[in-house]
């Protein structure tokens, strides 16, 4: 096999580029000296390189507990098929944020109870427990806590005719986190 004058030079090129490579790689690998990152930007007008600083979260000595307990009382006055079940849903969400530092906690946490419809009134209960590690307390801490709650009827089973209602709305708002080992309750009523 013949190979043209071309070939040769541009395959003997190519042979010390990656020559050259593996051996810069091989020395930089085992030169024994840890690889350094510095996260940051690059200003593209001036070429100054800005390090990025690092924001440590604010510690708290331990995490603050407790429950929301949320009544349904249910009103039913639309008819529904033979089969359909209530879910009763409450969501309960906590924010610490430090205006200082920037930090912020956030948390959402939901639970849910059915119960299937017979007669005209219903009752379930939706328990939330939580546990948070929130922003220490300080006069730069702003807080807030709310909930929300849904109930659904739907059918069971895929039923001509049947019919699916939804109620939502807000449950709660607050700009203070109950304190720690708090059980807060709460009684919706709704008509469907």
């Amino acid at each position: 096999m013949f190979m043209k004058r071309n070939e040769m030079i541009q395959g003997g090129v190519v042979s010390i580029a990656m020559a050259s490579l593996l051996g810069v790689t091989a020395a930089a690998a085992g030169d024994g000296a840890p690889e350094s990152h510095v996260l940051g930007f690059q200003d593209s007008k001036t070429g100054v390189f800005h390090a990025l600083t690092a924001v440590v979260p604010d510690a708290t000595v331990s995490p603050t507990t407790g429950t929301v307990h949320v009544t349904f009382n249910i009103k039913l006055v639309t008819t529904f098929a033979k089969g359909t079940v209530l879910g009763c849903t409450a969501s309960v969400s906590g924010t610490s944020v430090n205006t200082t530092t920037g930090t912020d906690n956030y948390y959402e946490e939901t639970a849910t109870d059915s119960v299937a419809i017979s007669g005209t009134t219903a009752t379930c209960t939706a328990v939330i427990p939580y546990s948070w590690l929130l922003a220490a307390a300080s006069s730069t801490t702003v807080d807030s806590f709310s909930g929300t709650y849904s109930v659904t009827a739907s059918a069971t089973a895929a039923t001509p005719g049947a019919v699916t209602r939804n109620s939502y709305s807000n449950l709660f708002s607050a700009t203070k986190i109950p304190a720690s080992g708090t059980t807060s309750s709460y009684t919706v009523n709704v008509t469907l």
